[in-house]
């Protein structure tokens, strides 16, 4: 038997998913800091509950973070590519992003880019 789904009933039903996958009341994050402890306003962490519980969900990365001290020692061709996904979420070993993928391949991602935008107004353009 085939069943035909709607582009909207799957960015829905991954929604639905999102939702129940991540506590967003339970989801905090802090900025970045460079090698000598710095702030910085190029990098985020999320994560789980309290920051030392070390539950990390996924970090962000602004364009200006591979232009960073931090980043001096790779290739300039890395670095490049690295700018134009910015900017960019990875996320952490932690098996969501691969659980995302076993239920949904690559669909989840644009819903994804949405739910974070939407609970934590933070813009993202690539998923790695």
């Amino acid at each position: 038997m085939k069943f035909i789904i709607s582009e909207d009933r799957i960015y829905d039903l991954i929604m639905k998913h999102l939702n129940s996958m991540f506590d967003v009341d339970n989801i905090n994050w802090t900025v970045g800091t460079d090698d000598f402890g710095n702030e910085v306003d190029y990098a985020i962490s999320f994560y789980n509950g309290d920051y030392d519980d070390d539950d990390n969900l996924f970090r962000w990365y602004s364009e200006d973070y591979f232009y960073s001290e931090d980043m001096q020692n790779h290739n300039e061709g890395l670095i490049k590519m690295w700018v134009e996904k910015s900017p960019m979420l990875e996320f952490d070993n932690n098996g969501k992003k691969e659980q995302l993928d076993a239920l949904f391949g690559d669909k989840w991602k644009k819903p994804f880019i949405d739910w974070i935008w939407d609970n934590f107004n933070v813009p993202v353009k690539t998923i790695e």
